[in-house]
């Protein structure tokens, strides 16, 4: 399968070529325009400022197509900003995208950013969860978080000065707050069990 790899500037994007290599997926960079063509999925990356981002994604003509595409119910995996992307505006001022209802409120934590291992507490009974038996660990790098208005989409949380929502999904869309390509095995096995389970 092919997975588009959203550039705007704000991502990390060699990590998740590699990763994709790895999962027997043809990685494209999607830089600017349309679509690329025979995307089955979509990778919405990010580091940085909700405001920039969007003001980015509409400067590169992104905002149009990721509508279109979110519209048409092809696979969108959201990580660290891109899914803080998902929801409708943030703290530090700015809009998301609106795909979710909720906020994108500064982490209530001693100390931000919020860097390096936690874990991620699956909820029984959403798509991932029986791939992960106990809590597994995961690389986070991040000062804010996601707040969904409806709690049924919250797939996962995590404890860092406050439990938060780690894993959101909703339909065709999931987002992780932590970043896989980052996170060694555990992080492969939440990409492969996205595309097993969502994508295909």
């Amino acid at each position: 399968m092919q997975v588009a790899i959203v550039d705007y500037a704000m991502g990390n994007l060699g990590s998740l070529q590699a990763l994709a290599a790895r999962i027997a997926q043809t990685a494209v960079i999607w830089r600017q325009g349309e679509l690329p063509h025979g995307t089955d999925w979509i990778i919405l990356p990010g580091v940085g400022s909700l405001v920039n981002a969007v003001t980015e994604l509409h400067r590169r003509g992104l905002a149009n197509p990721l509508e279109r595409a979110y519209r048409d119910q092809i696979p969108i995996l959201g990580i660290c900003l891109g899914v803080q992307l998902f929801f409708e505006s943030g703290e530090e001022g700015g809009h998301g995208l609106g795909w979710l209802r909720g906020q994108v409120p500064k982490l209530a934590a001693p100390k931000t950013p919020h860097m390096g291992w936690n874990t991620v507490a699956f909820r029984p009974g959403t798509p991932l969860a029986d791939q992960f038996a106990s809590e597994p660990a995961f690389y986070f790098v991040h000062s804010y978080s996601v707040l969904p208005a409806d709690p049924e989409v919250i797939w996962g949380e995590t404890e860092y000065g406050q439990r938060f929502a780690s894993v959101v999904g909703q339909g065709a869309l999931v987002g992780a707050q932590f970043h896989p390509e980052l996170s060694g095995a555990q992080g492969r096995r939440f990409i492969e069990t996205f595309v097993r389970r969502v994508v295909a």
